[in-house]
């Protein structure tokens, strides 16, 4: 450039940019933002009812308790704090449409897990360019974890918060201003209210401080003035302080001292497990570049580089333990579950990692063929969970997409992968080439959401098949009680769907009881007990109606049904009108089944029928005891004074009706079968008959058939 062009050049003066500007170039994001919440808008649409029991019905008690009283609790009894999610969302149970509220609830989730978008978006700010950074904020909210937006469980709001807390982090450790720190440990801390599991970013904050300040220029003075003596005393010192660390504040968790003592092989197995459902849910070349990005030597002196280093490195530890203490415990108290659940917080950081590799000059390929053997064993080794959906681990769903509607095989899932890893690894080769970057984008990108909308949709048809639970009226209850209180009761209850959902819809179904503890939690559940022949049962809630289960039958008004349970009315203390016992919901009763008729009156006539359908089995016997009832030592009813005894045959493919007369109610009735028979290799029980009871009051002007 000549001096006489310089001159013009420095007498140019440059336009400084306006208001205006600055508008134009927020339009593009504030539609992508808009894009964004549209598409995960609809997918919340698309859910039309909750499914993930207990914890969707968990947490919509307490943040119902928390609307209605300003205080956390399950049915009534106070809880311990649990999440501020639980706060967050309570309001919208003001709105009094239940419909309206869980639909305002699901875009909130929605807008609540896409704001990850934005600390992403600053974190990659610290380290790559700008479009890099946008691309990372929206892959951050392209991941198949996004598919827990639809869902009522805190993730949606811990998500954002914990990429909030990795930006702010990696600021103050780069920074180290006062101000800085701060306010990184305050949003640390507020994590842990947020969920408890994020309780293990402090440590991730700690740790990272510490590795920094070793290798910084403070400690490697201090590490020069070390004799061996002082080197071997320093590691001695170390490990030490991991074994106090672990013994003294670990211990204090139940469920870490289980996992570290007696099940550490199942902890490197579950863990390795989870680690293989994050590699395949965010297309496996990110988790290489998140260990890859640990050592860039171009940027060893960039103060930014180093803190994100450090706290990408200790996150990675500290989630990983937590993840793997959680599924071995789990594993020997419920079921053995892939959590990767508890690892989709690492995404944010694992994928500005990813722009911070592919922009690198360059990168340590040692480093790159280690992360990629690993990652490739890991997901060639672990076996997949191709269940659809797989809440725990949404990282699967695309293989499960696959198989279920391409009928692939596992061999097809695993060549996929090692093709899906030699693409990644092949544009981090050429990564200096525009066209490569902008299709590896593209594919990455492809990848995540093909993940996410199938691990969405497997979603949304569970909440179709738990619709086929509910009646036409969804909120019946609250309409036939005007929001009075409703207690459930039932017997033997064997799925609870049915009665969760219907304590989802109907706000006024306060109270879960059951003869047998069978009545569904989560929250405290009532086992009551009679009291008095005449059927008054104990622990009456104060609720005036009763939604009875099958074959309860209670003394008072039926003013309607919900999905064929009767609701009752009842005036004063609950008390029962009959019970069968020994007869499946089918109608099939065993050796020994009983009925029980309580209400007090005078004479009339019970009508026993049984039946049975063809099932080449031998004839049976029928021995039909029917007397006054007595409650034994445990408060059940038996017979007290044997009035009537009869005798009869059930032929194979026959029907017998056994009318008895009895002066005066209550009347209990034993009935036994012999011998029985076994309908099927499939169906191992023993049965006797098909049974139906009814009681007919002399006072009826009917006949008892």
């Amino acid at each position: 450039m000549s001096t006489a062009s310089a001159g013009v050049e420095r007498a140019t003066p440059v336009r400084s940019r306006t208001f205006a500007d600055r508008l134009l170039n927020t339009i593009p994001l504030v539609g992508l933002g808009l894009l964004v919440l549209s598409f995960y808008f609809v997918e919340a649409w698309t859910r039309k009812t909750p499914w993930l029991f207990t914890d969707e019905i968990e947490w919509t008690q307490i943040s119902r308790a928390i609307a209605a009283t300003g205080h956390a609790a399950r049915r009534g009894q106070p809880v311990a704090f649990k999440s501020l999610y639980a706060f967050l969302i309570a309001p919208f149970w003001w709105i009094h449409s239940t419909h309206a509220a869980y639909t305002a609830i699901k875009f909130a989730n929605a807008v609540m897990m896409s704001l990850a978008a934005i600390p992403t978006y600053f974190l990659g700010r610290m380290l790559v360019s700008r479009r890099g950074a946008l691309v990372a904020a929206v892959l951050s909210v392209a991941i198949p974890g996004m598919s827990y937006a639809q869902t009522i469980i805190p993730e949606s709001l811990a998500y954002t918060w914990f990429a909030l807390t990795a930006w702010l982090s990696v600021r103050a450790l780069a920074t180290r201003r006062r101000r800085d720190v701060v306010l990184a440990v305050v949003v640390s801390l507020v994590a842990v209210r947020v969920r408890l599991e994020l309780e293990v970013v402090l440590g991730a904050l700690a740790i990272a401080a510490g590795g920094l300040w070793v290798t910084g220029p403070r400690g490697r003075r201090m590490r020069q003035s070390w004799t061996r003596g002082d080197t071997i005393g320093a590691v001695v010192l170390f490990v030490g302080a991991l074994f106090l660390f672990n013994r003294v504040i670990l211990q204090r968790s139940y469920e870490w001292h289980q996992a570290t003592e007696y099940w550490k092989s199942r902890m490197v197995d579950l863990g390795l497990n989870a680690g293989s459902a994050l590699a395949i849910g965010l297309g496996l070349i990110p988790v290489v570049a998140g260990f890859v990005a640990l050592r860039l030597p171009e940027r060893r002196g960039q103060p930014v580089y180093r803190a994100f280093a450090a706290y990408l490195a200790t996150s990675l530890l500290v989630f990983s333990f937590y993840t793997a203490g959680k599924a071995a415990y789990v594993s020997t108290v419920f079921a053995t579950l892939v959590e990767e659940r508890n690892l989709i917080y690492l995404s944010p950081l694992l994928l500005v990692a990813t722009v911070l590799v592919f922009e690198s000059r360059r990168v340590d390929w040692r480093v790159v063929a280690a992360a990629a053997a690993f990652v490739l064993f890991i997901v060639l080794t672990k076996p997949f969970q191709l269940s659809y959906p797989y809440f725990e681990a949404p990282g699967y769903s695309i293989l499960a997409v696959l198989t279920r509607h391409f009928s692939w095989t596992i061999f097809d899932l695993h060549a996929l992968l090692v093709l899906a890893l030699a693409v990644g690894l092949l544009a981090l080769a050429f990564r200096d080439q525009r066209v490569v970057r902008t299709a590896g984008v593209a594919l990455l990108l492809c990848w995540l959401l093909t993940g996410e909308i199938g691990a969405a949709a497997g979603d949304s048809s569970e909440s179709r098949f738990f619709r086929s639970y509910l009646p036409p009226v969804w909120n019946g209850i609250d309409l036939m009680t005007h929001g009075q209180g409703v207690t459930f009761l039932g017997n033997q209850l064997k799925d609870p769907n049915g009665i969760l959902l219907a304590e989802f819809w109907n706000r006024s179904l306060h109270h879960m009881a059951s003869f047998d503890n069978t009545a569904p939690g989560p929250g405290p559940t009532i086992g009551p007990s009679l009291v008095d022949v005449d059927g008054t049962l104990s622990y009456w809630t104060g609720d005036h109606y009763v939604l009875a289960g099958p074959g309860i039958v209670m003394q008072g008004r039926v003013v309607g049904d919900w999905g064929g349970l009767q609701l009752y009315r009842i005036k004063g203390p609950w008390k029962l009108r009959q019970e069968v016992e020994g007869v499946y919901a089918d109608g099939w009763g065993g050796a020994v089944s009983s009925f029980t008729y309580y209400e007090r009156g005078g004479p009339g006539t019970l009508l026993v029928d049984l039946r049975r359908t063809p099932s080449s089995a031998p004839p049976g016997n029928v021995t039909i005891h029917v007397g006054t009832v007595r409650l034994n030592s445990h408060g059940n009813p038996a017979i007290g004074h044997l009035e009537v005894s009869r005798k009869t045959v059930i032929d194979d493919g026959g029907e017998v009706k056994v009318r008895i007369h009895v002066a005066h109610t209550p009347l209990r009735a034993l009935i036994q079968v012999t011998p029985t028979f076994q309908p099927s290799s499939t169906d191992t029980r023993q049965l006797g008959a098909q049974e139906s009871f009814t009681f007919c009051p002399a006072a009826q002007p009917a006949p008892c058939e």
